[in-house]
Order: structure tokens, then C-alpha cells, then sequence
């Protein structure tokens, strides 16, 4: 076997070295590709947002920005226009759709208030929150009710504006995750439950509040939830029509 001099064997060395900096660089070429696409949907994501909030009373008149998202979450883009909407009255929770592709998330906005974390070299006590815990292991697409939750206080660091401490608040919702006993509720753990199905006939309300009120018979051509608006066909008439959801099966007329 031939031996190898001292300089074959620098110049292996410096070979050897040469690749693995080519490698590194294009592994961090790579990453950095990665971080940009994530912080381009973010910031489209997070000026969208800004937009809608400007012209809605509750964060009217105030400087808003977007907290990020759980690092778990990834942003995707948007094709379109992205739909937002506050379901938790007087919380700083929203939630985010896109029609192409189909995603939704919830995210929060800081309206200004502190959200800096205590001094970690602080001895005072943890600050403890209300929040509603969950009983009993609930399973992804529950539709849930205050009787599955408890009250309880515990430190919410990092989540102040995720937390639900309100039962009012979870009426017709249901879970988009398994939770598991014991576990806080957060704003982003539910959406709006499905209250008419496709297919299914709907009691439609008309005039009330107009001192008068009929009620009809009419087959949805929709899914939604509580307060959406849903395309329904008169039973007798054949008639179409759009009323706002309700109750489960129960709508009134737009």
C-alpha cells in the first residue's frame, strides 16, 4: 500500500475542510431561504390585519400590532384577501381565514397594554389568573359546554390574552384539538361550532322586532355556525333565501 507524504496529506486536510464549509453554507443558505417565506406571510398576514382593525370598534383609534404566533404554528401564504373576525367579545383574540389554500388560526393583537415578562430574578410570587380548566379528556371536535370546565387560578405567563376565563364565552364552540384533563382553555384551542349541516331543515324566523313573526320550513344549502349567514331554499316554495344562524337548525331571516 502506498504511503501518503506530509504534503498529500495537508492538502487531503485542507480538502476535506473545504467541503464541509461548502456544505455548512449551503445548509444556512437554506435556512435563511426558509426564515424569509415564513417572515413574508407574517408581515402580509400581520398588515391585513392592521387594515381590518383600524375600521373595527374595538381597536379603533389604537395602535395595533400582531403578537407572534406559537413557533409550532407555521404561516402559510395567502392567495387572497385574508377574512378576519373577533368571536370573543372584548378579548384581543381574532381569527384569521384564507380561502386559497383553506387555513384559519387565531392570533392576538397588542392594543399597547405591557406584555414584557416579569424579571425571572424576581422573588415575587407568580401572578395567578381565572381560567377555565378542563375537566375530563375532550376529544377534537366537541362541541363543548360550561359543565365540562372548572374554574381555577394558576400563572398564565406568556398567554394572559389567550386564556378563557369566561363559560359565557365558549357557547356553541367546539375544540380543534384533544385537550386533556386539567388543561387551561385558550382562544385558539376553539372555533365556531357547526350548528346546521347541509341538507338539513332549518326553523326560519321572520319580523321579529317589526311586531310581527312567522315562521317557515327550509332546507340549508350551507353549513355554518352561530351568527353566519347561509344560502336556505324555501321547502314549499322552492325559493331561495339567506338567513343568519341562530341556534342548532334554527336561523331568521336576513
Amino acid at each position: 500500500m502506498p504511503c501518503l507524504k506530509n504534503a498529500d496529506t495537508q492538502r487531503f486536510k485542507q480538502l476535506g475542510l473545504w467541503l464541509g464549509a461548502c456544505v455548512l453554507s449551503h445548509a444556512q443558505l437554506g435556512f435563511a431561504a426558509d426564515l424569509v417565506a415564513t417572515d413574508t406571510s407574517f408581515e402580509a398576514l400581520q398588515k391585513q390585519a392592521q387594515q381590518w382593525a383600524a375600521n373595527h370598534p374595538s381597536f379603533q383609534g389604537k395602535q395595533v400590532q400582531v403578537l407572534p404566533v406559537d413557533p409550532r404554528i407555521t404561516v402559510q401564504s395567502c392567495q387572497q384577501n385574508m377574512q378576519f373576525e373577533q368571536p370573543f367579545p372584548n378579548q384581543p383574540a381574532i381569527r384569521v381565514r384564507c380561502a386559497q389554500p383553506a387555513w384559519q388560526l387565531f392570533v392576538n393583537l397588542n392594543t399597547g397594554q405591557p406584555t414584557t415578562p416579569a424579571n425571572r430574578g424576581s422573588a415575587a410570587a407568580p401572578v395567578l389568573h381565572k381560567v377555565l380548566v378542563s375537566k375530563e379528556l375532550l376529544k377534537r371536535g366537541t362541541v363543548i359546554t360550561p359543565a365540562m370546565f372548572s374554574t381555577a387560578e394558576m400563572p398564565a405567563a406568556g398567554m394572559e390574552n389567550q386564556i378563557i376565563s369566561e363559560a359565557k364565552l365558549i357557547k356553541n364552540m367546539e375544540l380543534v384539538r384533544d385537550l386533556t384533563p386539567n388543561t387551561p382553555l385558550r382562544s385558539y384551542d376553539v372555533k365556531n361550532a357547526v350548528l346546521v349541516k347541509r341538507g338539513q331543515e332549518v326553523q326560519v324566523t321572520a319580523g321579529e322586532g317589526q311586531g310581527f313573526s312567522i315562521t317557515m320550513r327550509a332546507e340549508a344549502l350551507q353549513e355554518g355556525g352561530l351568527g353566519e349567514q347561509i344560502r336556505l331554499k324555501n321547502v314549499e316554495s322552492g325559493r331561495s333565501l339567506y338567513g343568519v344562524i341562530t341556534g342548532p337548525n334554527a336561523a331568521k331571516l336576513r
